[in-house]
Formats: structure tokens, sequence, C-alpha cells
């Protein structure tokens, strides 16, 4: 999609526009940025793993084997598979401007929540994400797990793992600063130990977000997960910031029981018996 956004419509003219999303490949570019990781990862982080999995889709595998993890035995897994994007899939930006303008405008409302027809909201997808997370947690537990998947999905670990609110994540999603950013082969390396003392807590606690192709898109620290809690002043200062566009009116509720009054509906769940004579 990087062409198309820039208004480059050729790659989606032919097979590769009729090419269902699993089935894409990496570019040459891609093969080297998973290269690199691999790299990276065997040199900073651990050489090997107990547990390997992969997203199912073509792309996913592909960078998967190019990490060059010696040894690895890696499981596909369905649930990690990319978001759906319904039928905005296999459609260049300009295609889908044109096709699926009020979609599109829709989707501005709320990008949490909103729901391409035929796909999935990012918070339907952060259910089979969590889905994944549980069968890890009863399965690995004391493990180290490596994991392949696609950039909607990192969002879901991240919402689940960080515990971010709808509002932070869409800060970070908008955020100019592209440490903020999802980047190809980016790496979140999730840790339940101490970086400092060592002491291993009963879940993650910390994270370092790192690009091995390019270390300036990235914080490249560890990071300690502070999971939000709420006072009861703090949630409705929040409620205040967003206006309130409608409200109870005397007037007009009492003209609708009037005018129900005069067709026998005493209640919206109690709808007047017409038998036939």
């Amino acid at each position: 999609q990087y062409r198309s956004k820039n208004g480059v419509e050729d790659d989606w003219k032919g097979e590769f526009g009729e090419r269902h999303s699993s089935r894409y490949r990496l570019t040459d570019e891609g093969r080297r940025q998973a290269k690199c990781t691999g790299e990276f990862i065997k040199e900073n982080i651990f050489s090997s793993f107990d547990m390997y999995y992969t997203s199912e889709y073509a792309r996913a595998m592909e960078t998967a084997g190019l990490l060059g993890m010696g040894n690895a035995d890696w499981n596909v897994e369905f649930n990690l598979r990319e978001r759906d994007n319904g039928v905005l899939a296999g459609l260049s930006k300009k295609e889908r401007k044109k096709e699926f303008a009020d979609e599109l405008a829709r989707r501005e409302r709320d990008l949490f929540y909103w729901q391409p027809p035929g796909g999935e909201s990012v918070a339907t997808m952060c259910l089979r994400v969590e889905r994944f997370l549980r069968t890890i947690e009863h399965s690995c537990a004391g493990m180290k797990v490596l994991v392949v998947c696609h950039g909607n999905i990192m969002e879901g670990f991240r919402i689940l793992l960080d515990q971010l609110t709808q509002h932070r994540w869409i800060q970070l999603r908008d955020s100019p600063d592209p440490r903020d950013k999802i980047h190809n082969c980016q790496i979140f390396w999730y840790s339940r130990r101490n970086p400092k003392d060592h002491h291993i807590h009963g879940s993650s606690k910390w994270v370092k977000s790192i690009c091995p192709w390019n270390t300036e898109l990235s914080y490249n620290e560890w990071e300690r997960l502070e999971r939000p809690n709420f006072t009861n002043d703090m949630l409705l200062e929040h409620v205040q910031s967003i206006p309130q566009l409608v409200n109870t009116d005397p007037a007009k509720d009492k003209s609708i029981k009037e005018s129900r009054s005069e067709i026998g509906v005493t209640s919206y769940q109690t709808i007047p018996d017409f038998d036939a004579d």
C-alpha cells in the first residue's frame, strides 16, 4: 500500500489484485529486514527460544524462516493472522476512496470500534489475540517464546499487554513521533524480569521496542508497563471531555407519550394485539 498511498496504482492491476492477502509475499526489502531482525535477535536477545509461533499468512511464514533461528520448530497459528479488512481487502487506496467513501468516513468516527463490511474491528481482532495469549499462558509458562505476526496483530498485543485505553491507543496511532509506530519487522520484547535487579515477576512488567534495521525509529530502552487505574473523578473528567449532544426534553417526551397512547401503546415493550374480527 505504500506506493498506492503515493499514487502508484500499477501493483493492483492483474494477478496481484486478484490474490488473497494471506498469499502476499515479502519484497526484497522485506526479506532484507527479516534477515537483519533475525541477526539482531540472536545477538542481542536470545540465540534460541523454547517455543516458536507464526501466523499462517505467507509473508509471516517467510519472515519466520528468514530469521534463521537454529533448530526452530515453528507452530503455525491461525489466530495470529492479519486483521481482516473485509471488502476493503485487495483494493488500492484510490479504489477504496472511490468505492467506499462512506465507510472510510465512518472509520474516522472511531478507529477502534469501526468494522469494515465483512471484516474485523480492532476490538474484535483483540479477542483472538487474547485467546492466543491465554493459550501460551497455560502451555508456555516460564518459557522463552518467539512470535511472528503482523502490524495490526502487534497493535492487539500492545493493547492487551500494555492495557492501553482506547484513547491512549489512538494517541499512539496519531503520534508524529516515528518511535510510537510499528514498523516492518519491529520487535516488542516483553519480559517478567526486572532489567535492573533481575527479579522475576508473575507477569510481564517491562517492554522494549526495537526496530533492528533502523534503531532511530524505536525507543530501544526498557519501559516499565504502567497499567492504568482510574478514580471516580478521573472517569468523570474523561467523560466531560466528550460534548453531550442529546439530553432529556420534557416537552418532546410528553408529545411522544401522548402519540403512543393514541394508538394504545403503553410501553416500548408492549405492542397492541390487533386481532381480526
